[in-house]
């Protein structure tokens, strides 16, 4: 794989809550193979801000079989990247990005009849999306229960994507919000 920056272009961003957005990529033809991923793996970002090479590395939020590369990144104070991220970065923008990495990742199997047990606190949120929806889909047999905890309701990261997911797998699929 390869592992030097790529080019990429903003394609979409979401603001998810006042203080997130999820962006996604375009990634060029050119580049699928060292872009594949697994649910659970992070892209690490790279931009020059106010003359300064900033480099974070962010989960991906989306699931391979969706066929898009998405993150979300949620502020912080002081932050350079998440604040550039939340304020100025635009579609259809040119950012810097390493191939996907890391290894929280999970083995699915078709056959399986598990029951996965996951607690997330604010954008920890992120890579679990990316493996319950892998899940969901991969292991029919499975059962999936998130824990969530956040301040408060304004402040949960994809709200209605999760509860999208809940009613889908109305049987599989257990969210439990923690306030």
């Amino acid at each position: 794989m390869s592992k030097h920056l790529h080019d990429l272009t903003v394609k979409e961003i979401r603001k998810e809550t006042e203080e997130c957005v999820s962006v996604s990529f375009h990634i060029p033809e050119k580049f699928r193979d060292a872009f594949q991923y697994k649910a659970g793996q992070y892209l690490t970002l790279a931009a020059t801000i106010n003359g300064e090479d900033v480099r974070r590395s962010y989960s991906l939020c989306s699931a391979p079989h969706e066929n898009e590369w998405r993150v979300a990144i949620k502020k912080v104070p002081y932050g350079k990247f998440s604040t550039y991220a939340n304020e100025d970065l635009r579609e259809g923008d040119t950012i810097k990005a390493f191939p996907p990495d890391g290894h929280f990742t999970i083995s699915t199997n078709k056959n399986n009849q598990k029951h996965y047990l996951a607690f997330a606190a604010g954008s920890g949120i992120t890579p679990m999306m990316s493996l319950v929806k892998t899940i969901m889909v991969e292991e029919p047999d499975s059962i999936f229960s998130l824990f969530y905890g956040n301040r408060n309701a304004t402040s949960i990261i994809f709200k209605e994507q999760l509860e999208d997911l809940k009613n889908t797998y109305l049987t599989r699929f257990k969210l439990y919000h923690v306030l």
